[in-house]
This record gives structure tokens, sequence and C-alpha cells, in this order.
């Protein structure tokens, strides 16, 4: 399984679960990362049974204490490659398997002629498209993918309306495309929750402080309610964060805002709120939100998904809003708080995506991957 790094995205989380389950199983599994870096509490996640290897250290030129080194993605890619088939070599895969989206051109370009008996495929997390790209932007993500669609054995995606809409852009791709669910939600999550305490509406949203996660969006919405005396609470870290802490101060709203950066473990925080909220401007299927719901919390949300509507559109104590619309969204809020007192058991909507049989889903899949390709290795083989 190819990764970045193992960082506090939800994302890198799953990876790790998945990656425990087919040791689990009995399933010889190696993570590599392009670089050496990672949260500790997610490595501390990661079970003994997993061989976990770095390509080296980060790379390219630091300018500041804080940021990111110029250049670091294309030197660490380019090193990947390499590192990659090393690995292959050495741990001899029957699948290598690009942990998201953003691994899926390197492992595309780090498939060889030789590696004809092993099946290659990345998992899409995020959204194939972006919103409010321009035609340039466009038709180098639709010929980047064909390029790496053209040279792997699958795809998986995480929501069948996901699997569709990459059909709707890459007609033919039918035999490419399974629909798996990601492992998310824990015997836990699902348990009886316990009355909440008294006090004004709580509401919470989690996720790095990046653009991609619009918070500076969501402090807008919050700005523009109707409950006035609610108050918010943003988990996670990330570049971000000082925009976000100023522009909460020039908006008045500072004062019932909370970023106590981030939390291993979110459960405890969802279960003392009354609404989850996701701002972001495109994901591919939010482990939150189904954390969320398996908490029985409701969900307000942007339309960054593909299975927004079709998860939570019928859900009347939810609300799916266009992105990018502050106002929408402080409505839908709004609209959130006034059900709370009549939501349904929201809990069997996440059911699906419970850890064990998510987990089972994906080794009946990538099992089934090899063995209907095993008969024509030959003539599956890429460059």
């Amino acid at each position: 399984m190819i990764m970045n790094s193992l960082s506090q995205g939800g994302g890198d989380r799953v990876a790790v679960l998945l990656a425990n389950g087919l040791a689990d199983a009995n399933i010889p599994v190696r993570i590599v990362l392009l670089r050496d870096a990672g949260q500790p509490e997610v490595r501390k996640l990661l079970d003994d049974k997993v061989s976990l290897v770095s390509g080296g250290p980060p790379m390219g030129i630091k300018l500041s204490k804080n940021g990111q080194p110029l250049g670091h993605r294309h030197l660490e890619r380019l090193r990947g490659i390499g590192f990659i088939r090393r690995q292959i070599d050495e741990f001899r895969p029957a699948v290598v398997f690009g942990g998201s989206d953003n691994m899926a051109y390197l492992t595309a370009r780090a498939r060889r002629r030789k590696d004809k008996g092993i099946r290659f495929g990345f998992k899409l997390t995020n959204r194939l498209s972006r919103p409010n790209i321009g035609p340039g932007r466009r038709l180098y993500r639709y010929n980047l993918f064909k390029f790496i669609f053209d040279r792997l054995d699958f795809v998986l995606t995480l929501a069948d309306a996901e699997r569709d809409y990459v059909l709707s852009i890459h007609p033919g791709r039918e035999k490419l495309l399974k629909t798996v669910p990601n492992p998310y939600v824990t015997d836990e999550m699902l348990a009886d929750p316990k009355p909440r305490e008294p006090g004004p509406p709580r509401l919470i949203a989690a996720g790095r402080m990046v653009r991609q996660k619009r918070f500076d969006n969501l402090l807008r919405a919050f700005a523009q309610i109707k409950h006035s005396d609610a108050r918010l609470t943003i988990l996670g870290d990330g570049p971000l964060r000082p925009m976000l802490e100023r522009l909460a101060q020039s908006l008045g709203i500072a004062d019932r805002v909370a970023m106590p950066g981030y939390v291993g473990d979110i459960i405890p925080s969802l279960r003392d709120s009354d609404l989850f909220v996701l701002s972001s401007d495109y994901v591919g299927l939010p482990g939150v939100i189904l954390e969320s719901l398996a908490c029985n919390v409701p969900v307000a949300t942007t339309e960054s998904f593909f299975a927004a509507r079709e998860l939570l559109g019928g859900v009347s104590s939810c609300a799916v809003v266009p992105i990018g619309d502050p106002a929408a969204l402080a409505g839908a809020i709004d609209d959130c708080l006034n059900r709370a007192g009549k939501r349904p058991d929201l809990r069997s909507i996440a059911e699906p995506y419970r850890i064990k049989p998510a987990i089972r889903a994906h080794i009946t899949t990538l099992a089934a991957i090899v063995e209907e390709l095993r008969p024509s290795a030959d003539a599956h083989a890429r460059p």
C-alpha cells in the first residue's frame, strides 16, 4: 500500500485500519511511505504485523520553520518511483495499491513489464473532478486520469454515485471500477448515546486546516446563524490556523469558537455535540460524517461529495447545501438545530461502514481481482 505519509487525515487512518484488518486475516501487508513523516497518534494505531518502510527524509528547499519545503512533492515522488519498485522486488506482493488518488499516478508509473503477475490499482478518496476549475485544468485532469486508468487493473470507489460520475467522464471503464465501503465505524460509535449535558447548541467540525476544507466559509456561516448562543469547535491543525483565528476575531465570534488542535479520538467530542458541519469544497466520502451518524449526531454538509444527497438527502435532521455558500450553510445549521428534538435514529445509515464488514469487502474484492485476472496475466501486462 503506497502512502505519502501517515498524517492526521481521515484517509490515512482508514489506510491503517485496512492494513491492520488485512494483517489480522493473515494477509502480509507492507505500507510504503514516500517520506519519513507521520503523526505518532496514527502510527500507534498500526498493528505490529504490518510492515512499514519509508523512502527517506523530506526533500526540497526549506524556506520557513513551519512550512513545507519548496518542491518537496516532485522530488519525493521522483525518488519514490525507484523506492516503490525496490519494495515490489523485495516483498513480491499480489497487489500494489495506492492508498489515495494522490498516489494514483505514482502507482501507475511504478509498474514495469516484469510486474505482469501483480495487480495494480488505487482508491479514489477524493472527487475525480474539482469545482470551480477552468477548462485547461479540467482537460489536464481528464488526460492525467486517462493515463492512469490505462495502466491499472482496478480502481476502488467509495460510493456508487462516485463510480457513476467517473463513468460519465471516462465511459467504458466499468470493469476497472469497484465500489467498496471504507472501514470507519466501530461498535463503540454505535453504542446507545448518553444524554447530553444541557447548554447552548454545540457544533463540531474536523479536518486539516487547508483550503480544501473551507473552514473560512464555516466561520462566515457560523457568524450568520440565528442561534447566537451556539458554540463551534474545529478539531484539527494545519497551515491556515493563524488565518482562521484572525478571521474568527474579525467576525466577532472568537469567544464562541474553539480550535483545540488535532484529537486522536474524536468520538467523545462527537457525542458531546448537537451537529457536525462539513464545509469542504471537495472530498471523497468523508469518514467523519459516517462517524457522526454512527454516534447519532446529525450532519449539515456542502455537496462536496457525490454521495451527499444519496446518503443524507432524505434525512429530516440533516442538510445538504451547495458548496461555497456560507449563507446557505448558515440556514442549514439553523434548520438542523431547530429539528434537534425530533431527529430519527441515524445509526442505521452508518451500519454498512462498520470496520469488520468493510475490511471483509476489501478482501473479497481484491481476491476476486487477483483471481479474475490470473488467467490473462500476460495480456494485462503494462509498460
